[in-house]
């Protein structure tokens, strides 16, 4: 494996950019109207498409997919080093707390949010 590129679709490909931008406090490296990308610290990259480009990709074929609804089927899970100042600015930038800052048994310190897009959002440190 050479890169990682994770890719996300949403409703509003501008407000999710601001997100993100104002949560790492980052710029995008590609911001295009139908694509934008993000270089994370560790160097993987996060990329957000509007869902509109679905059906541009996977033809009409993908339609009824568009309209199934489920729960949330993304979790970003960020290792970083003050994971309580990342989750207290995500919850600033409009999530909303699923988990409250606590140890878990896999030997992290864990916070959980969901954001605008449905995707949850962890944050953890090492204990």
């Amino acid at each position: 494996m050479t890169k990682t590129l994770f890719i996300i679709y949403v409703e509003d490909i501008e407000k999710t950019k601001l997100f993100y931008e104002l949560l790492f406090n980052i710029k995008p490296i590609v911001d295009e109207p139908g694509m934008c990308e993000f270089e994370l610290p560790d160097g993987s990259k996060l990329g957000i498409m509007p869902n509109t480009s679905l059906e541009k990709l996977f033809g009409k074929s993908f339609e009824k997919q568009k309209r199934r609804k489920a729960l949330p089927q993304t979790e970003f899970y960020f290792v970083v080093d003050d994971a309580q100042a990342f989750h207290n600015r995500a919850l600033q930038l409009g999530t909303s707390e699923i988990r409250e800052f606590s140890e878990m048994d896999w030997g992290e310190k864990v916070a959980y949010s969901i954001n605008h897009d449905g995707h949850i959002l962890a944050f953890a440190e090492s204990m």
